[in-house]
């Protein structure tokens, strides 16, 4: 009969107490003292639970920050109005100065940069796609230098408020153009591979994925981003459109989203480098919508339209994996 030694490489230890269970997950031991037995641990997978709710429902909002710190901004129908989030409430803050949706935010609650978007000309009631750039301090908003090419609905990969990538979208018809943000200037770097827009946006701005997307279906395409060049990575395993996104790129969430006109799925996949494997679904499934996170065990699903005409204030948190001590029984 196989041996633990013989399959792991090493002998069971005995121990007085039992670690942590984090500690210990993918060890046996065995337990010399009351009960004595022979043990291990395991981990499950993380699950997403209720947050605070918004107080405005609205969809294609921007975002950025982490669960426990987050600040979102604009959406449909189209406002400025910004609320911020600490883990609990969501509370309003100061307004953007441009009124717009679908833009692209890269930062923390108190440090950001918002760009692009879709907006309405105060002077005349006429839509356009925005190239306006706005950034945070904390307290209020202030206009800095646009984007080159305005647009909508892009992916926006970025952590801080002097680093970001905006990319894809639409001008008027999809764009795989690409811009890098310095804390003060838009330049235009190298194209995606495939012009597309709605997809999640994960990770910063010299290690980031864009996660499916529309153009012109459904798409379930991941691109990576090195600080240079984008490159086409391992695809989802469901194609969708206006998913949330969350992480980094080597620990990633993609969740919820749309795969037909009117067909809202929860669908949570994470991503650990290599691979995108189903895990625990959204409670709401939803579609445009506002997501953040720092990595696949701390993100938010904020807002969104959960059908045609009904849009959610309902926010998600993924809460991290669980973990369990096991002891060894033997029938």
């Amino acid at each position: 009969m196989a041996t633990y030694k013989g399959i792991k490489g090493v002998k069971v230890v005995t121990k007085a107490t039992d670690p942590t269970a984090s500690e210990a997950v993918g060890t046996v031991w065995y337990n010399s003292t009351s009960p004595t037995a022979l043990k291990y641990a395991i981990e499950s997978g993380g699950a997403w639970a209720s947050g605070g709710n918004m107080n405005i429902s609205k969809k294609y909002r921007g975002t950025c920050g982490t669960k426990d710190a987050a600040i979102a901004m604009g959406g449909n129908p189209y406002t400025g109005e910004t609320e911020k989030y600490d883990g609990t409430t969501w509370t309003e803050v100061a307004d953007l100065n441009t009124p717009r949706m679908a833009l692209g935010a890269s930062g923390t609650s108190t440090a950001c940069v918002v760009a692009g978007g879709y907006g309405v000309n105060a002077s005349s009631p006429i839509d356009y796609n925005a190239a306006q750039t706005e950034t945070w301090d904390g307290t209020s908003w202030t206009a800095v230098n646009p984007l080159n090419t305005a647009r909508q609905a892009s992916g926006c990969i970025g952590k801080v408020s002097t680093a970001a990538v905006i990319a894809g979208g639409v001008i008027a018809t999809k764009t795989n153009i690409s811009e890098t943000w310095n804390g003060s200037t838009w330049t235009e770097t190298n194209n995606l591979v495939s012009a597309h827009a709605e997809m999640a946006s994960i990770g910063t701005s010299t290690a980031g994925l864009l996660a499916a997307g529309y153009a012109p279906t459904w798409l379930k395409t991941v691109e990576s981003y090195d600080g240079t060049c984008w490159t086409e990575g391992n695809d989802l395993n469901t194609a969708r459109a206006q998913p949330g996104g969350g992480g980094s790129s080597t620990s990633a969430l993609v969740y919820g989203g749309t795969t037909a006109p009117t067909t809202y799925i929860a669908l949570t996949e994470s991503y650990d480098g290599s691979s995108w494997t189903e895990t625990a679904d959204l409670a709401t499934a939803r579609e445009a919508w506002a997501s953040t996170g720092t990595d696949s065990t701390g993100s938010l699903a904020i807002s969104g339209r959960t059908a045609p005409t009904t849009i959610t204030n309902v926010t998600e948190e993924f809460a991290d994996p669980a973990y369990a001590i096991k002891t060894v029984t033997i029938s």
